[in-house]
C-alpha cells in the first residue's frame, strides 16, 4: 500500500491521464459508444419510471410518517434499480465512464430530493414562502429592511435570488421554490468530487462518496434559503484549500514542497499552478469568505473552524485565511448586521460555551410529539449516530492500512465545534450538515480501498437499496406539516386582499405559507402564549397579543391545516386542538370569521373592551 494513501485505482486514473487520447477526426472511435448505450440507457429507464410515478403519487395521502405514504410502488422500484445500477457501475472491474457515473447521480438528485416537487401541487415549506418574500421585497424596492426581521441582516442569498428572479423576467420568486432543493444539491456535487477525488485518491471512492451523501444527508437545508447557498460556498472555499493549498511550506503563496517531501499526505499532491494563479485563488477564497460573510449567520463560523483545523493539523498552508475570514465574519457582524446585535446580545453571546443548554435546545426541545414523530426523531439520531460511527470505523481501518484520512476527518469532526454557540432548535442538525459530507467521503473511501468482489459488491448493493427508504423517512417523515397546500396559499393571498396595510398578523404556529407578498406591509406574529392559547385558555385567546400598543391597527388570525397537524404532531397538542379552540373564537372573545376554506381560516380580531 502506498504511503501516501493513493490506491490502485487511483494509480490507476494517473496512468490512463497519460495514455495519448484517441483522435476526435478517429471514426474507429465511434463504435466504443455503443457499448455505453444500454448503461446510460438504464439509468436514465429508472429516473423516467420513477418520477413519473411520483407525479401520479397522491398528495392527500401524506399522513404521519411523511411522503413515502404517497409515493407509488413504482417509484421505489425506479430508484431501486438506479440504485443496483450505479454499484454494478462503480464497482466495474473494466475502465468506468465518467458520463455513464454522472447520469446514475444525477439521476438520484432528481429521484430523492424532487420527490416532493412531483407529488405536491405547491412548493414545500412555509419558511421557503417567507424567503420568497424577502426575495421579492429586493426586487421590487431594491433595498432590504434590516429593522424588519434578522435575516435581512444577511442580505447576500436573497439579493443573488433577486438578480437571478429578475433576469430570468420572472414576476416573483416563487417561481423558484418548486425546485431550488435539487438545483442547491446539484451545485454541491461539483466541490465534493473534487474533494472526495484529491483527498482520497481514488475516483471510485469519489463517485462512491457522492452516492452516499445524496442517501445520508437527511438535514432539510437544501431548500430555498440562505444555509443552502451558504453551504455552497462554502464546500467550494474547502475544494480550492485541499486541491491548491493542502501542502507545502506554511505560507501564503510559496510553491508547493516537492513531490518526495508531501508523500505523507493523503490522496492527490497538490495541483501545480502557476505564480499568479495560485495568487488569484487566494484572493477567490477571500471573496468567497466575504460573501459567506454577508449571506448566512453560520456558515462563515464553520468556514472559520475548518480551515483552523486544517491549519492546526498541517492540512492549509494557508495560515493566514482562518484569521482572515474570522475578520470579515467579524466585520460584517459588527457593520452589517448592527441592527440586529444591537438588540440580541444575549441571544448571540447567551449559552456560548454552555453545552449542555445548547443541546438541550437544539435536541431536548426536538424530542417531543406525537408517538410516529417521536418514532421519526429517534430514527433520525440512530442514523446520524451510525453515520458517524461508520466513519470513525473507517478512519481507524485506514489509518491502520496505511492511509490516514486526517483531513476528511478533520472536516467531519470540525462542526462539532459549534455546540459550543446556541443556534436554537437547528443547532445538532447544521452539525451533521457540515460533517456529512465528509463523513460520506471517509466511509466511501474505505469500500473503494476493499478489494472487489462478489461479497463487497453485494454489501454495497444492499447498503445502497437500504439507505432509500430510510432517506425518504428521515427526510420527509415531517410531511404532513412541511407540505404547503394549494388553499393554504390561496388563503394567504386572500389575507392580503382583506388585512389593510400595517395589519399585525397572527398564527398559531409557524408553519403557515405567507409573506411572499407584501411582506414589509405587515407584522407577523404568534400568540405570547402560544400552547396556553392553543389549549383555549379564556385569557390568552381574548388577548393573544398587546393590541393596545397600536389601537389604530387591524389585526387578523389566520389558522390552517399546516398548523393543526404541526401542533399535534410535533408539539404534542392533542389532534382536535383546533375543533376546541375555534369554539372559543367568537364576536364576544373578539374574533369575527372573514373568510375560510377547507385548509385554512381567517378570523378578524378585535381585543374586547
Amino acid at each position: 500500500m502506498p504511503s501516501n494513501g493513493t490506491t490502485g485505482d487511483g494509480r490507476q486514473a494517473v496512468m490512463e491521464r497519460a495514455l495519448p487520447q484517441t483522435s476526435r477526426t478517429d471514426r474507429s472511435a465511434v463504435p466504443l459508444l455503443w457499448p455505453l448505450l444500454p448503461r446510460l440507457v438504464l439509468p436514465m429507464l429508472m429516473v423516467v419510471v420513477s418520477c413519473v410515478a411520483a407525479s401520479r403519487g397522491d398528495q392527500g395521502r401524506i399522513g404521519d410518517w411523511g411522503l413515502i405514504q404517497a409515493l407509488p410502488p413504482l417509484y421505489f422500484v425506479g430508484a431501486a434499480g438506479l440504485s443496483v445500477s450505479f454499484v454494478l457501475e462503480a464497482f466495474r472491474r473494466a475502465r468506468r465512464n465518467t458520463a455513464v457515473l454522472f447520469a446514475h447521480v444525477l439521476g438520484a438528485v432528481i429521484v430523492l430530493h424532487g420527490a416532493p416537487a412531483f407529488v405536491e401541487q405547491e412548493p414545500r415549506f412555509a419558511t421557503a414562502w417567507l424567503h420568497a418574500g424577502f426575495t421579492n421585497q429586493i426586487l421590487d424596492h431594491g433595498v432590504a429592511v434590516p429593522g424588519f426581521d434578522a435575516r435581512f441582516n444577511w442580505p447576500g442569498f436573497f439579493g443573488a435570488a433577486a438578480a437571478v428572479t429578475g433576469s430570468g423576467g420572472l414576476e416573483s420568486a416563487v417561481s423558484l421554490l418548486r425546485w431550488a432543493p435539487v438545483v442547491m444539491v446539484l451545485l454541491t456535487l461539483p466541490p465534493l468530487y473534487l474533494i472526495g477525488r484529491q483527498l482520497t485518491g481514488s475516483v471510485r471512492a469519489a463517485w462512491l462518496g457522492l452516492w452516499l451523501y445524496l442517501t445520508v444527508n437527511w438535514v432539510g437545508q437544501t431548500y430555498f434559503a440562505p444555509q443552502s447557498i451558504g453551504y455552497v460556498l462554502y464546500l467550494v472555499a474547502i475544494a480550492i484549500l485541499v486541491t491548491f493549498f493542502r501542502q507545502g511550506t506554511p505560507h501564503w503563496l510559496r510553491p508547493r514542497r516537492p513531490r518526495h517531501e508531501a508523500e505523507s499526505v493523503e490522496g492527490f499532491p497538490d495541483v501545480g499552478v502557476q505564480p499568479g494563479t495560485r495568487v488569484a485563488l487566494a484572493v477567490l477564497l477571500v471573496a468567497l469568505s466575504a460573501a459567506l460573510a454577508m449571506t448566512h449567520q453560520l456558515s462563515p463560523v464553520m468556514l472559520v473552524l475548518a480551515t483552523a483545523a486544517l491549519v492546526v493539523v498541517g492540512r492549509c498552508r494557508l495560515i493566514a485565511f482562518p484569521v482572515v475570514a474570522a475578520i470579515l465574519t467579524l466585520g460584517w457582524i459588527s457593520v452589517g448586521a448592527t441592527a440586529y446585535w444591537s438588540g440580541h446580545l444575549d441571544v448571540i453571546f447567551g449559552n456560548l460555551g454552555h453545552i449542555t443548554s445548547v443541546l438541550e435546545t437544539s435536541v431536548g426541545d426536538r424530542v417531543g410529539g406525537s408517538p410516529t414523530h417521536l418514532t421519526i426523531v429517534s430514527i433520525r439520531l440512530v442514523f446520524t449516530a451510525a453515520v458517524w460511527a461508520a466513519m470513525a470505523l473507517s478512519a481507524v481501518v485506514l489509518w491502520f492500512r496505511g492511509q490516514r484520512p486526517i483531513t476528511l476527518f478533520v472536516l467531519a469532526v470540525a462542526p462539532l465545534g459549534l455546540v459550543a454557540q446556541n443556534y436554537g432548535t437547528e443547532g445538532v442538525l447544521r452539525i451533521f450538515l457540515f460533517s456529512s459530507p465528509f463523513a460520506a467521503m471517509l466511509v466511501a473511501q474505505l469500500l473503494a480501498s476493499i478489494r472487489i468482489g462478489h461479497p463487497m459488491r453485494l454489501f454495497v448493493t444492499v447498503l445502497a437499496l437500504a439507505l432509500i427508504p430510510t432517506f425518504l423517512i428521515t427526510r420527509y417523515g415531517n410531511e404532513s406539516y412541511e407540505q404547503t397546500r394549494v388553499n393554504e396559499v390561496q388563503a394567504a393571498e386572500a389575507l392580503n386582499k382583506i388585512a389593510p396595510k400595517g395589519s399585525k398578523l397572527i398564527s398559531a404556529t409557524t408553519q403557515v405559507p405567507w409573506g411572499f407578498e407584501f411582506l414589509v406591509d405587515y407584522r407577523y406574529v404568534r400568540p405570547t402564549h402560544q400552547r396556553a392559547f392553543r389549549d383555549g385558555n379564556l385569557h390568552a385567546v381574548r388577548y393573544p397579543v398587546n393590541a393596545a400598543a397600536h389601537p389604530d391597527r387591524a389585526n387578523y388570525l389566520m389558522i390552517t391545516t399546516g398548523q393543526v397537524v404541526y401542533a399535534s404532531q410535533a408539539e404534542g397538542d392533542p389532534p382536535d386542538w383546533f375543533a376546541r379552540l375555534r369554539a372559543e373564537l367568537t364576536p364576544t372573545n373578539g374574533y369575527r370569521l372573514v373568510y375560510s376554506n377547507p385548509d385554512a381560516w381567517i378570523y378578524e380580531y378585535e381585543a374586547p373592551r
